[in-house]
Formats: structure tokens, C-alpha cells, sequence
């Protein structure tokens, strides 16, 4: 199966367990990947045959706009609307990573949803 990988999408949000951590926005790196064929685009060099990045990108930044409380809640809630709104035959896989201790380089969540059960 074909993909389109968009690695670590640089968004700001007010995400955390505790309220002060939630006080002011934290940066993210979020990294998405459907799982679609690439060879109508491929053939025909017509993106409108295939998913645009720009908007998978709107996507995943607007969906940063929503306050939540944890990494896992917005991984989910954002595949849930990249496969209703791309639907990529073989679902979406979502990771995101920020810096929530100063001892950690990063830590992340990864889920994968294929499109039939979302």
C-alpha cells in the first residue's frame, strides 16, 4: 500500500493533565501517514486524483486549536477526521510528540485507525 507521509507538523495548543499545564500553549510535532494508492497521481501528474497535502495540513492545525487534556485524545480525535475526510483506503496513522519534562528529549503517541473502523 502507498502513503503519504507528512512529518512533524509544527503546532502550538493548550494540551495536559493539570490545569497549569494547560496554562499556555505547548508546542507539538505531529506526524501523519495515509495509507492511499499514489498511482492515479502518479499516472496522470493530477493531484486533484489524490489527497493534497496542504489540506491534510489545515486539517491537523485546526484540529490544534481544540484544548484537551491528552496526547492520546488528540491523536484519536484527529485520525477520526483524517479518515472521514480523506478517506485513505488503508486508515491513518498519527504521531505526536512534545516535551513535557525537561529530562525527556520527547514523548510521544502513535495510533493507527484503518478507515473501516472509524
Amino acid at each position: 500500500m502507498d502513503s503519504l507521509l507528512l512529518r512533524n507538523i509544527a503546532v502550538w495548543t493548550r494540551i495536559g493533565v493539570t490545569e497549569e499545564e494547560r496554562a499556555k500553549p505547548q508546542h507539538l510535532r505531529v506526524s501523519v501517514e495515509l495509507f492511499h494508492s499514489l498511482a492515479p497521481v502518479a499516472e496522470t501528474d493530477d493531484l486533484s486524483k489524490g489527497i493534497n497535502y496542504d489540506r491534510v495540513i489545515e486539517e491537523v492545525r485546526r484540529s490544534a486549536k481544540t484544548d484537551r487534556k491528552t496526547l492520546e485524545r488528540f491523536a484519536e480525535d484527529l485520525a477520526q477526521t483524517l479518515v472521514q475526510k480523506f478517506k485513505p483506503e488503508g486508515g491513518v496513522t498519527v504521531n505526536i510528540e512534545k516535551r513535557p519534562h525537561p529530562a525527556l528529549d520527547f514523548a510521544s503517541v502513535t495510533i493507527h485507525r484503518p478507515d473501516e473502523k472509524i
